[in-house]
């Protein structure tokens, strides 16, 4: 596989970029401080701007120091802002097999933006040489189910006790993936 890390995407209303630590007051404002939003994810939502910056400084901006790093913030043209990430969470290289991962505010959900988003990281990955995409959901989060499937993903299965939770909980998981 070429690894290239995370390059800007553009779309019809999205630009997909890596992060900056001035992104911060957008994310905080727009998904990262929204319990709503991180209700299925494995983290709550940041309670300061601080929290914010610290992740980024610490665990996001280090991160594009690798080339196999592919981690997008999600830009709304109209408005400028981010608006939410998309990523790989992790990979298997070896079996040419990468797991997708998202978030967006919901000022912005039921828009189309994230299928619009992972269509492209889609094929962005496929390009750079994985030939397997995968991701799952929190069997309760049946909204990003519905954009797994309008990405082109199908369900393949139930995973029970597949992943922790923000409150340390085993939860059933469903599975989509689309193959190269």
């Amino acid at each position: 596989m070429e690894h290239i890390g995370t390059k800007t995407i553009e779309t019809e209303r999205l630009i997909l970029r890596k992060f900056m630590l001035t992104d911060a007051k957008d994310m905080f404002n727009n998904y990262t401080s929204h319990d709503i939003v991180t209700q299925y994810l494995t983290w709550y939502p940041h309670k300061t701007l601080e929290q914010t910056k610290q992740y980024l400084y610490k665990f996001v901006l280090p991160e594009y120091e690798k080339c196999d790093t592919y981690r997008w913030a999600i830009v709304w043209k109209d408005n400028g802002q981010v608006i939410g990430c998309i990523d790989v969470g992790s990979s298997a290289e070896s079996k040419r097999r990468a797991e997708l991962g998202w978030v967006i505010g919901d000022e912005y959900w039921g828009k189309g933006i994230m299928p619009e988003a992972a269509k492209e990281v889609v094929k962005y990955l496929f390009n750079v040489g994985y030939e397997r995409v995968q991701a799952i959901h929190d069997i309760l989060n049946e909204k990003s189910g519905k954009v797994m499937e309008k990405v082109g993903m199908r369900y393949e299965g139930t995973l029970l006790k597949y992943n922790l939770n923000r409150d340390g909980v085993l939860k059933d998981c469903k599975m989509w993936a689309i193959t190269k």
